[in-house]
């Protein structure tokens, strides 16, 4: 059995590992806000899942329309959510709903999940920051684990986390720069020097865009070559996993 990952777009990450299918922070739809997305929207499968883990509160990641169209598809499903944020998923057809923290040791349909740090104000938006935490997941199952970083800055115990086979790392966001509590391509290659995965795909990048800018903007390509570059020269670049919204790869 081949272990696959979809890079749904965003942060939207589809992980099969060893015949389980852990869908993270989905997001589905075409318009977000005042964001639309670049590209088709995924393909209606990716929402067929035996677990959902969230990282935090904010709408790009906890979704509620997107996660009643995952709820629709997969009844019952689980969902793994910071704690704080409950609340948010509670009435949307899912199953249980697991609150964790950083440090937590969680086993749910049939994986492991090693809840980690990140570096992100939590919260549901301007108005509301510090009421729910902020997390990642690496997910372990037949030896084989996946980090799956949400949206984070650098953090000191990312070099403890390994071994990790895949890491999914955020490399920027949906505007032409970034706040605190973000990876940039060049800090997201320090990531990745720090964590030594043995693949990485790069996320939350390049999908969603302001609609009073258009869609061919060229600032929402320009992430993804710098991250390469800066791979390459730290020599990590044959780890790189360069994926399109919606295609998926073994990992």
């Amino acid at each position: 059995m081949t272990d696959e990952v979809t890079w749904i777009g965003h942060a939207a990450t589809l992980v099969e590992i060893d015949g389980v299918r852990v869908l993270a922070d989905p997001l589905l739809t075409r318009r977000i806000g005042h964001l639309r997305r670049r590209g088709p929207l995924p393909d209606a499968g990716v929402r067929r899942c035996d677990l959902v883990v969230v990282s935090h509160a904010h709408n790009d990641h906890l979704h509620r329309r997107s996660l009643r169209r995952v709820a629709a598809a997969s009844p019952g499903v689980p969902v793994v959510v910071p704690r704080g944020a409950a609340a948010y998923v509670l009435g949307l057809g899912l199953g249980v709903v697991i609150e964790v923290s950083p440090g937590d040791d969680v086993e749910v349909a049939g994986v492991r999940l090693h809840v980690t740090d990140a570096l992100h104000h939590g919260g549901r938006g301007r108005r509301d920051r510090g009421s729910t935490e902020t997390v990642g997941y690496v997910v372990e199952r037949a030896g084989r684990r996946c980090y799956l970083a949400g949206d984070t800055d650098l953090f000191e115990a990312m070099s403890a986390l390994g071994p990790i086979d895949l890491a999914c790392i955020p490399i920027f966001g949906w505007w032409k720069k970034l706040g605190p509590g973000h990876l940039d391509p060049e800090s997201a290659a320090e990531a990745v020097a720090r964590v030594d995965p043995q693949r990485v795909l790069p996320i939350h990048w390049g999908t969603y865009a302001p609609e009073d800018l258009g869609l061919v903007t060229g600032w929402l390509a320009e992430p993804g070559a710098r991250f390469a570059r800066a791979l390459t020269e730290r020599g990590l670049g044959d780890r790189l996993l360069r994926l399109e919204p919606g295609q998926t790869a073994p990992w």
